[in-house]
C-alpha cells in the first residue's frame, strides 16, 4: 500500500511540471506571434518541456517500482524529480535567453 501512494505522489508531481511544459507549449507560441516574431519560437525547447518530465516519470517509475525496498524507491523517486526539476529549469533559462535574444534583435 505504501508504495502505491509513494509512487502516486511521484505521479503528481511530475504531473504538475507536465502540465506547466504544456501550459508553455500551448501559450509561448501566441506570445511571440504578439510580439511579431512568430517565426522565431523556440519549438524544439516547448516540445523538450514536455518530453522530459514523461521520459523522467516513465524511467522512474520503472526504476523504482522494481526496488524492494519503499526507502530505496523513494530515492529514486527524489533523484528523478532532482535531475527532472534540473532539468526543466534550464530548459525555461534556455527559453528566456532565447527570448531576450529575438527581443535584442527586433529592436536592433
Amino acid at each position: 500500500m505504501s508504495r502505491v501512494v509513494l509512487s502516486g505522489l511521484f505521479v503528481l508531481l511530475i504531473v504538475w511540471d507536465v502540465w506547466e511544459a504544456v501550459g508553455n507549449l500551448l501559450g509561448l507560441p501566441a506570445y511571440y506571434s504578439a510580439l511579431g516574431v512568430a517565426d522565431s519560437t523556440p519549438w524544439v525547447l516547448l516540445v523538450s518541456g514536455v518530453i522530459v518530465p514523461v521520459l523522467l516519470w516513465a524511467l522512474g517509475l520503472w526504476w523504482g517500482w522494481r526496488r524492494q525496498s519503499v526507502i530505496e524507491a523513494a530515492v529514486i523517486y527524489a533523484i528523478a524529480l532532482s535531475v527532472q526539476a534540473t532539468l526543466s529549469l534550464s530548459l525555461i533559462a534556455a527559453e528566456q535567453a532565447w527570448r531576450a535574444d529575438v527581443l535584442r534583435a527586433l529592436l536592433d
